[in-house]
């Protein structure tokens, strides 16, 4: 209801706001930047219907990259060289996971022990698999992954809710 709310109180601005404007009297005459605020208001209100949860990732880090699959993230620190992991390297690395609303559910760095997998291979979350797939050895990252890339409708025990939105700060240490 607050999403439908939002739109119309949108639509009626959008409506005054080209109601208010002078008819331009050649396509040379229009304002760039009105165009572009437009543009981007009509992206906002697309990707709010389309697809909430990105909408809410997309308003709480504006800052970050995102891939095709719906993958945010941010690179705190550049790794070193070229080369990345492939897939079915055994890679270590350190991470610290919360929720949308901060609350803390897991973290390597507590335990004073990083964690060692196989990347590639679905036995970690598809977020982390398409993330660490595409790092160097020695870069660190923020990940803000959907539902979608995480635990999806089911959750995971009792600290991670079903459709969670997970953020992890992660550093691949080796691979």
């Amino acid at each position: 209801m607050k999403i439908i709310s939002s739109l119309a109180l949108l639509s009626i601005t959008l409506f005054f706001l080209a109601g208010c404007s002078k008819p331009a009297e050649t396509a040379q005459e229009s304002d760039p930047e009105l165009e572009s605020r437009v543009d981007s208001l009509e992206e906002t209100v697309d990707l709010i219907i389309k697809d909430p949860e990105l909408a809410r990732i997309h308003k709480a880090f504006p800052e970050a990259e995102s891939t095709d699959s719906g993958l945010h993230y941010i690179v705190t620190k550049e790794g070193a060289g070229d080369a990345t992991p492939n897939k079915g390297d055994s890679v270590t690395a350190h991470y610290k996971g919360t929720l949308l609303n901060g609350a803390k559910f897991d973290s390597s760095y507590d335990r004073g022990d990083p964690f060692e997998f196989q990347v590639g291979l679905g036995n970690v979350i598809k977020g982390w698999d398409e993330a660490f797939l595409a790092m160097k050895k020695g870069e660190k990252r923020k990940l803000i992954i959907p539902s979608k890339l995480g635990y999806g409708s089911r959750g995971a025990g009792g600290s991670i809710p079903p459709n969670a939105t997970l953020i992890f700060e992660v550093e691949l240490i080796d691979f």
